[in-house]
């Protein structure tokens, strides 16, 4: 595997106290947050607050999308080497929020590749998985688009299937992370015991009460 060590990815998406004009504040409510070896965090970050990271060289940070270009004429995309030069080490790319074309979706991750630009490239099924792994994405979350944001746990709701991608991914030799209904220390040991090497996060550390808090008992009690 690529990656060994256990991984959360926080996806800020866009929701109002995580993004903008509230996007500072609430990645400064986990300065200081204990940590636990061999859990790698990551927060991933809507384009519009890529600027942070080098206000944070604590923290590793993702952007939540990228496109298949180098600098040049190319208005309204942003290049993998871009978010290298802004410190961004890695992106998310084909959430079920923000799907793209699978050709697409190859040059971005071969792009990205050529640069050193990590990816987590979604996928919605096994099948997709077996196709996407064999792009060589950094991992393959698998996230059932149907659960994304509910109270039920891909976990909960389709273990088998976590195992069946797992199995296809390290074929390949590509990691998996598990997202969609994810929450819960429980849901974060499952997900590893099945085989999956971490968990892909949103509002269950963006809408909890408190973030910090909630994220430290994920990470302590796996």
């Amino acid at each position: 595997m690529q990656n060994p060590e256990n991984t959360v990815i926080i996806n800020l998406k866009h929701y109002r106290q995580s993004s903008s004009a509230h996007a500072e504040r609430f990645i400064e409510g986990f300065v200081g947050i204990d940590t636990v070896p061999g859990v790698r965090i990551i927060f991933a970050l809507n384009p519009i607050d890529l600027r942070l990271a080098s206000s944070f060289p604590e923290f590793e940070f993702y952007s939540q999308h990228v496109d298949p270009v180098e600098y040049g004429a190319h208005t309204g995309q942003f290049s993998p080497q871009s978010l290298l030069d802004l410190g961004i080490t890695g992106t998310i790319l084909n959430h079920s929020e923000r799907r793209i074309p699978e050709d697409v979706l190859r040059k971005t991750v071969d792009i990205s590749r050529r640069c050193g630009l990590r990816t987590v490239v979604c996928c919605e099924n096994a099948t997709e998985a077996s196709r996407f792994a064999a792009m060589k994405p950094d991992w393959i979350a698998y996230e059932p688009p149907e659960l994304i944001g509910g109270n039920v746990s891909v976990t909960t709701s389709r273990p088998e299937i976590i195992s069946d991608v797992v199995d296809t991914c390290s074929r390949s030799g590509v990691a998996v992370i598990v997202g969609a209904g994810v929450k819960t220390p429980s849901d974060y040991r499952t997900s590893l015991k099945l085989g999956a090497n971490g968990v892909l996060i949103a509002s269950g550390i963006i809408l909890a009460m408190e973030p910090a808090k909630t994220l430290s008992s994920l990470i302590e009690n796996q």
